[in-house]
C-alpha cells in the first residue's frame, strides 16, 4: 500500500517526544559513563589551581592545570566547586582530581558540583515528556478504515470528517495520503480511510483535500 501521512498527533509527534527524551538524557548518560571510565581507569592526583572566582556562599570556579606527565599540552581546565571545597582550593592552590592518565578531559574534581542538579533536571524532564508522550498515544489516528466508494472522488475544502450517512454508507472528506492503482487512502484526522475504487475516477492529486462518499464492503451496492 502507499505511503500514509501520519496526522497531527500521530507518529511523527511520538516520534519527535521520543527524539527530546534522548537529547534530554544525553548530558546525563555521557556523564555517568565518563565518571565510569573514571572510576575504573583514573588515578587520583594533585592538580596545580591557576585561578579563582567566588560565587557567593555557594562555592565557585576554579582554573587548574595537572602535571606534564597527565597533561603534556597543559591545558587549563575549570570546575565549579561546593563551598568547602573552593576554600581549600583557593587557600592551598591545588585540588584533588581523579583522571585518566593521557585523557584529562576525563576527570571527576572531588568537591565539584552539579552531579546531582543534573539528575534532577534530567529527571524532572523526562517526566513532563513522558506525560507529553502518553498524551500523543492517546492521540494518535485510528487503525485503517476500509471502504468501497460510490462515486468519483472529488475536490473538498480542507478538513477532516468521517460523516455516516446510513448504517453501512459513510461521506469521507480529508486529505489524499495515498494513491493506489484502484484505490485512494484519505486521511479524516482521526484516522486513514481506504477506499476501494472499483472502476470510479479519482481525479484529486496526493496530499490535496478530497470527499468521497462510500460504503462498508459487506453491504451492498
Amino acid at each position: 500500500m502507499g505511503r500514509l501521512r501520519a496526522s497531527r498527533w500521530g507518529n511523527k509527534g511520538a516520534l519527535a517526544v521520543l527524539l527530546l527524551i534522548v537529547v534530554v538524557n544525553l548530558p546525563f548518560v555521557h556523564g555517568a559513563w565518563v565518571g565510569r571510565d573514571v572510576e575504573r581507569h583514573g588515578v587520583d592526583v594533585t592538580a596545580t589551581v591557576t585561578a579563582s572566582r567566588a560565587s557567593g556562599d555557594d562555592g565557585g570556579l576554579v582554573d587548574f592545570r595537572f602535571d606534564q606527565q597527565i597533561d603534556p599540552d597543559q591545558d587549563t581546565w575549570t570546575a565549579a566547586l561546593e563551598a568547602d571545597a573552593y576554600d581549600d582550593a583557593t587557600a592551598t592552590k591545588t585540588i584533588q582530581v581523579r583522571v585518566v592518565p593521557g585523557s584529562p578531559n576525563r576527570s571527576r574534581v572531588a568537591g565539584e558540583q552539579g552531579a546531582g542538579v543534573l539528575m534532577v533536571l534530567t529527571v524532572v524532564a523526562d517526566v513532563f515528556l513522558l506525560l507529553a508522550l502518553v498524551l500523543v498515544w492517546r492521540r494518535r489516528p485510528a487503525g485503517l478504515l476500509g471502504l468501497v466508494a460510490l462515486e468519483d472522488v472529488s475536490r473538498a475544502r480542507p478538513g477532516g470528517r468521517l460523516d455516516r450517512l446510513s448504517p453501512t454508507t459513510y461521506l469521507v472528506t480529508g486529505e489524499v495520503s495515498a494513491i493506489e492503482a484502484d484505490a485512494v487512502v484519505l486521511d479524516v484526522g482521526t484516522q486513514h480511510v481506504r477506499i476501494q475504487l472499483g472502476g470510479f475516477d479519482n481525479p484529486v492529486g496526493y496530499e490535496q483535500p478530497a470527499q468521497v462518499r462510500a460504503r462498508l464492503p459487506e453491504s451492498p451496492a
